[in-house]
């Protein structure tokens, strides 16, 4: 920001002193040493305040400082306008209020330097009704001028950097702050609210793979169970099988030794037919030999008795033949 004069008073103090000098001079010598005069003689009275080209420029300098000054600043305010999150608009509103109390300040020292030019024109204005010398004339021309490019300036300002629009465009940001403030709040709310039910989701899911895991667990502990169930039917089973086996086994080595004793009873009585049917062929051998002795013994005899028959009829032949 451009540095205010530091006593208004002391610049004004300066080219009335420079005036009545120049007044003094004029007075005393034929010709004066101002060139902005032409060496022409000055009459005008102690009343009129006459203002040097000098200081109309530095005041022109000065009231363009303060326009450039003031439309940077403007520029820069207005390049924070299209702000869109909270910390954006909130350095916006910031530095649209910093920079409204330097344009507020800088219309000031404007206002002051056209203040400071005004009083000289509108008392030059006023002499020029009563006194048209060429002194005068030619003071008019450069303190219209320098009135009328510092009044531009000034109105120019006024008109295109108010500072109505300037509280509208912060009153405008703080409003868009409350909203942004207010969204981001509903925001905050539903991420929060989605948050949550991401979280009741999440707890819904764990729960629900727990008891998965917990089901999953109950089936295999299930599983395990039936298994051990069948493994111990299995292992019944093989063992009633074995016993059932064993009781084959058993059985048919009973069957078996049976059979044995059977064949054995078997072979036994079938000795026993064969020696009783041996005894009875040696008896019936010994009954045919008796036979055959008793069919000898009477074949023998009946020799015998045939032999004794012819014997005897031999001897009653042989008796008869005697």
């Amino acid at each position: 920001m451009l540095k205010r004069p530091r006593n208004f008073k002391k610049m004004l103090i300066l080219p009335c002193m420079c005036s009545i000098t120049f007044y003094l001079g004029s007075q005393i010598m034929t010709h004066t040493e101002a060139a902005f005069i032409h060496e022409t003689k000055v009459e005008a009275t102690f009343s009129t305040a006459i203002i040097f080209p000098k200081t109309v420029n530095t005041l022109k300098e000065q009231s363009e400082k303060h326009k450039q000054f003031i439309e940077r600043e403007y520029g820069t305010m207005k390049g924070k306008s299209k702000a869109t999150s909270i910390e954006e608009i909130k350095q916006a509103i910031s530095v649209w209020q910093q920079g409204r109390e330097k344009i507020v300040a800088e219309k000031e020292a404007l206002q002051n330097v056209y203040t400071e030019i005004e009083a000289p024109y509108n008392q030059i204005q006023e002499e020029l009704k009563v006194n048209k010398d060429e002194s005068m004339q030619q003071v008019s021309i450069y303190v219209n001028e320098g009135f009328r490019s510092i009044k531009e300036k000034r109105d120019y300002i006024e008109k295109e950097i108010s500072l109505k629009a300037i509280d509208e465009q912060i009153q405008a940001l703080q409003q868009q702050l409350n909203i942004a403030i207010e969204a981001e709040g509903q925001k905050k709310a539903e991420e929060q609210k989605k948050v949550e039910e991401q979280k009741k989701v999440e707890e819904q899911k764990k729960a629900e793979e727990q008891k998965k895991v917990e089901e999953q667990k109950k089936v295999e502990e299930q599983k395990k169970v039936e298994e051990q169930k069948k493994v111990e039917e299995q292992k019944k089973a093989e063992e009633q099988k074995k016993v059932e086996e064993q009781k084959k086994v058993e059985e048919q080595k009973k069957v078996e030794e049976q059979k044995k004793v059977e064949e054995q009873k078997k072979a036994e009585e079938q000795k026993k037919v064969e020696e009783q049917k041996k005894v009875e062929e040696q008896k019936k051998v010994e009954e045919q030999k008796k036979a055959e002795e008793q069919k000898k013994v009477e074949e023998q005899k009946k020799v015998e008795e045939q032999k004794k028959a012819e014997e005897q009829k031999k001897l009653e032949e042989q008796k008869k033949a005697e």
